[in-house]
């Protein structure tokens, strides 16, 4: 995803990357072995600029401020490596994959990530910031607990979708809006509706990715996952179709499906997508008018349009 970045969040976004650019220095090469786009593009900073930008309605800026918002991208960072262990697929079918030696790089430089996110949270300027992030590290382990594991019964697999989806699209953005509201000096009951506004981003972000992905070739179903779009598609019972790819997601039943869900799921899936911008822009209104605002709604409109 490629962010526009606002002239006044420009210099606080340079002290950004100047603080991952150190402190991923001396491991470079072994985090590379894991994902080499793990931490190194610097088109995409939602959450750092999200810290930065709700700091700037309390008129904050500056290097403590940046050690947060780097503290957000190291975290995004480390559960993106620890991503590279998880088999989707084989898990939702209940099977455990047996590790392998890369599983345990992973595993390391995730848990090297996290340990250099600790060390930026304890340079922010508020000790609240250390419980909110790892509150949203609690989240999204919880998250990927959760499975839709069966489509018989619809409205527990949508309760499913949503619980995965708040936890893994939604908490660390929503931590990220309120620690911006902490470095801001904001006022506290200005927390909540912080959180709303990245809670509710977070998620329209998502059903734009998997929204685009069903328009195009379905590469989220071949890698195991489940989009609301499929959810909606699949009826009750399930329509056959459907809950072939579902079971078994080859390159025969993705394109036995994709028709019935771009049909049938899709309207569904962009009216959700349309709630959570709504939601979102609701949020923002709450929060106090400054030099960021005109930048934020604008995200929240373009959105849909992220990847």
């Amino acid at each position: 995803m490629s962010l526009s970045v606002p002239p006044e969040l420009h210099h606080d976004l340079v002290l950004v990357e100047h603080l991952l650019r150190e402190r991923m220095r001396a491991r470079l090469a072994i985090i590379s072995m894991v994902g080499p786009h793990l931490i190194a593009d610097p088109s995409d900073r939602l959450r750092a600029l999200m810290v930065l930008a709700i700091a700037r309605l309390g008129n904050r800026s500056g290097e403590q401020v940046a050690h947060a918002a780097a503290a957000v991208e190291l975290i995004e960072a480390a559960t993106r490596a620890h991503d590279n262990l998880i088999d989707e697929q084989a898990r939702r079918a209940g099977r455990v994959a047996n590790g392998a030696w890369d599983h345990g790089v992973a595993l390391m430089v995730g848990d090297y990530l996290f340990a250099l996110a600790a060390g930026e949270m304890a340079r922010s300027p508020d000790p609240r910031i250390i419980g909110l992030y790892s509150q949203a590290v609690m989240q999204i382990c919880e998250g990927q607990l959760i499975q839709v594991t069966s489509l018989a019964h619809r409205e527990a697999a949508l309760t499913a979708y949503w619980q995965r989806a708040e936890a893994l699209a939604g908490s660390l953005l929503a931590a990220a809006a309120q620690a911006g509201v902490l470095c801001g000096g904001l006022p506290e009951p200005l927390l909540e509706p912080a959180a709303q506004l990245g809670l509710h981003l977070g998620l329209a972000r998502q059903l734009a990715g998997e929204i685009r992905d069903m328009e195009a070739d379905g590469a989220l179903l071949q890698a195991g996952s489940v989009p609301l779009a499929l959810l909606y598609a699949a009826g009750e019972p399930p329509v056959p179709e459907v809950q072939a790819v579902f079971t078994n997601p080859a390159p025969a039943t993705i394109a036995a499906a994709l028709p019935i869900i771009r049909a049938t799921g899709l309207p569904a899936a962009r009216a959700a997508l349309a709630k959570q911008q709504d939601a979102a822009r609701q949020a923002l209104a709450q929060l106090p008018v400054g030099i960021t605002t005109p930048w934020l709604a604008a995200l929240i409109d373009q959105i849909g349009g992220l990847a």
